[in-house]
């Protein structure tokens, strides 16, 4: 019985950091194209990148609302950690902090980052129905962003077929290499992050507590300055 209760608790954690990670990324994607938006040349593309955004703000809004649902299900101590940060979606790297994309990358890098992530944002989909099951209300909202993710994909390969006709198709299996193994890169990053302060935060404890011995042999009358003349103080004082 007990295994059987960890085991489900692993489960929601491991659902907990999925949704996190999710929302991350698709509130940085929602900045992205909004910044891409406020510098487009013309009114089409503008609205294009500004309806993308929007898209984008949305699942970050239904992943946020499945995120509380479950947090509400899970201790507090768990869902504490789970909690969103817009700060976070720097952290994990979805936002760089040498710019956004559309500012350091060509067009065409940014049209083809768009047309590669929607894909891969459509993969990393099917596996969290799996998690959260495809018929239930949560597989459902998703199952709906995963339509867009499609649509948004289709925009961009139209996009590219328009502007960029000589482009080949091993040259956009070299951009959907690239942003697998960036995706993986930040997945190690943060478990190894994790792990770190796993290991760190009981060392952090004990210089603490060693400090705190140290400080009750600290004479604290020495400190107070209150009605003395500081010409006074020796001048091996601490203070």
């Amino acid at each position: 019985m007990k295994n059987k209760k960890l085991s489900k608790e692993n489960e929601n954690i491991r659902i907990l950091n999925v949704l996190l990670e999710t929302a991350c990324a698709e509130f940085g994607s929602a900045l992205e194209m909004l910044i891409a938006c406020k510098g487009a040349d013309s009114i089409n593309i503008a609205n294009g990148y500004f309806q993308h955004a929007k898209d984008e703000y949305n699942h970050t809004h239904t992943f946020l609302s499945i995120l509380s649902k479950y947090g509400k299900n899970s201790p507090t101590k768990i869902s504490r950690k789970y909690r969103f940060n817009t700060n976070s979606v720097i952290t994990k790297g979805y936002v760089s902090t040498d710019g956004y994309l559309i500012e350091t990358m060509s067009i065409k890098d940014f049209i083809a980052y768009v047309y590669t992530n929607e894909l891969l944002a459509k993969e990393s989909f099917d596996g969290i129905l799996k998690l959260l099951r495809p018929h239930s209300d949560e597989g459902i909202q998703i199952s709906k962003i995963m339509d867009d993710e499609l649509r948004h994909h289709g925009l961009a390969e139209k996009y590219f077929l328009k502007y960029y006709p000589r482009l080949q198709p091993w040259q956009l299996m070299c951009y959907r290499l690239r942003e697998t193994i960036m995706n993986r890169g930040r997945k190690f990053y943060d478990k190894n992050l994790k792990f770190l302060d796993k290991v760190l935060t009981p060392l952090y404890f004990f210089i603490a507590y060693l400090v705190g011995k140290v400080l009750k042999f600290v004479d604290m009358n020495e400190f107070d300055r209150k009605g003395k003349n500081l010409m006074d103080i020796k001048s091996k004082s601490v203070i």
